[in-house]
This record gives C-alpha cells, structure tokens and sequence, in this order.
C-alpha cells in the first residue's frame, strides 16, 4: 500500500492510504493521537506515523469500520472509542481486545492542545469526532464528506445520522476546518448542512437514485455535492 503524508497545521498531518481512506496524526508536547488507523496497516504505515513524531502515541477510533482500525495491531496502545461503539468493534475480528472507553465531552489532554470527543452516530452507532477548541478544528471521521459517505449495512441510520449534522450545524461557530477521513483532508462547515439537506431529501424520496460507481448492494443519491451511498434495507 501507498501512504502519502501531508501537513494541515503545525503537528497536523494527514495520513492518506491509496486515495482511499486517511487518518489523522495529532501532536501535542506531551503526547500525540493517532485518529484512526487507515485499512490495511503493515509496517509501511508504522513507520508513516512513527516519521512524524517520537511522542507517546493514543490511539482513538472514530468508529469500528475496518478501513479505520487496520493499522491498530501496530502500535502499543489500547484504542480509545465509545462505547455505543464496542459490541460492533468486537463483532469486527476484535473480540477480546480491550478498549478503553471515550465519552461524549471528555477531552484527551496531549499537552499544548486538548482534543473533545463529540458523539455523531447515524453512520454507526458509537461514531465519535474530535473537537480541537483552541485552533477551531473538527475531525470527523465518516459523517462528513465530500466522497461517498456508506449509508448501507450494518449500523447505518439515516434518522440519528440527520439529528448528528444539526448537532453539527449548531456548533459551526467553533469550527473553521473540518477534517474527514475520505475525500478531501479539509473541508469547510458549509458541509454539515449540505449533507443534512441531502440526507433529509434522501429520507424524504425526493433524490432520484443512480447505480453505485462500484458493485455495491446499495444506490447512490447525490445532491449539491453530497454522495449517500444507500439502502433502504439498511
């Protein structure tokens, strides 16, 4: 696999695998957080996040999906999630691995920074962003995007993922940058209303379905921008 590393802010880097799913490497003085750990893991991406710093590293998941928890065997360190997440985390090839559980507000403190967990689910049911006040920063996993975002299989709800983006909207204010795991690395906040407008005109049937751009049990609904991925079987 190929990992390309680019800077967002000063101890900001993305983390990008295959054009296909980043992670996020947050260094604080005393410590950094790896956010997520891309799909396939193996010791290229080690030594990708080991390159930007010599900081203890945490490990937060923003959800169990595995194109974010394939890198998590590299490091020594038990992956912080919440814990609406861990049943689905467990049924995923992680029985027994211990998490340590991350609840909405509680913040990790790396030194110079703290970074806030925000309870988003709809995507899953446990999904987390991480807030960083001072520099008015969003990470946000797979609730926003400008890619596809998977609203299909198991643990998708179109209804709590709506009531997420309000939740979202109403916090703009903080926020001048967002940060996804898929498509751009940085996003604006413009996102958190046009992906609750399309998901509510989606629920409502108002977006003509398209076929996927791959083999997928789903349809694609796609509305100023925004790329549902969807099944009503969801």
């Amino acid at each position: 696999m190929a990992y390309h590393i680019s800077k967002i802010a000063d101890g900001v880097h993305a983390i990008d695998e295959d054009k296909f799913v980043q992670c996020f490497l947050i260094e604080g003085k005393n410590c950094a957080v790896l956010f997520d750990s891309c799909a396939s893991g193996g010791t290229e991406f080690k030594e990708a996040v080991l390159s930007l710093t010599d900081k203890p590293i945490k490990l937060v998941l923003s959800h169990s999906d595995q194109d974010h928890t394939g890198g998590q065997e590299y490091f020594d360190c038990k992956p912080l999630m919440h814990p609406l997440e861990f049943a689905r985390y467990a049924e995923k090839g992680n029985k027994g691995k211990v998490t340590i559980p991350l609840l909405e507000g509680q913040t990790i403190d790396l030194g110079t920074l703290m970074l806030e967990a925000v309870l988003i689910p709809g995507h899953t049911p446990g999904g987390i962003a991480l807030l960083d006040r001072a520099n008015r920063r969003l990470f946000v996993g797979d609730t926003v995007s400008d890619a596809q975002i998977y609203m299909f299989g198991d643990g998708r709800d179109l209804k709590t993922f709506i009531e997420s983006l309000r939740k979202l909207e109403a916090m703009a204010t903080l926020i001048d940058t967002v940060h996804p795991a898929h498509g751009s690395p940085t996003i604006g906040t413009e996102w958190f209303t046009k992906s609750r407008i399309a998901a509510q005109m989606l629920l409502n049937g108002q977006i003509e379905p398209k076929e996927p751009p791959y083999n997928l049990p789903c349809k694609l609904y796609r509305y100023d921008g925004v790329n549902l991925l969807y099944s009503k079987e969801s």
